[in-house]
């Protein structure tokens, strides 16, 4: 197992609001290791993410690592993409933690409880098209 995988998906799915985040096997605990089929499952209000049937824990934290950020926006206000030949925030594994291309800040999600999806999305159409001042500025140097 890669612990910084499964580290990196547990916070990327605490970052995203998540109110649980489970990781686990199904079958019996008498078969063997290479027969589980690992799952990981994060928890939001009325909804679950899940990412099943993986042969490690490793893989079931990426896929649903995978599946978070796909046809996710980055708080600089850009869709996330996971390759360098989409357009978009780029998103890299980077030890521990899940790392945006931007300099834009956190987005901070005011009342609403934690994995309250439509606190999350009110707190998103707050920040100015292309992110903050501070991110459009760091994105201007990196230009020149």
């Amino acid at each position: 197992m890669n612990d910084d995988i499964v580290i990196a998906c547990t916070n990327l799915a605490n970052r995203a609001g998540a109110a649980g985040f489970e990781i686990g096997h199904t079958g019996d605990d008498d078969e063997p290791a290479e027969d589980a089929k690992w799952y990981a499952v994060a928890t939001y209000q009325g909804a679950r993410i899940i990412s099943d049937g993986h042969r490690s824990p490793t893989a079931a934290a990426l896929g649903l690592a995978e599946r978070l950020l796909t046809g996710a926006t980055c708080r600089c206000t850009q869709p996330v993409t996971l390759s360098d030949g989409q357009p978009g925030c780029r998103w890299r594994l980077v030890g521990q933690r899940w790392e945006p291309s931007c300099d834009a800040a956190p987005v901070r999600v005011p009342g609403g409880r934690r994995g309250d999806m439509a606190a999350i999305q009110h707190a998103m159409a707050q920040v100015p098209p292309g992110g903050n001042r501070a991110s459009r500025r760091a994105a201007k140097r990196r230009r020149r």
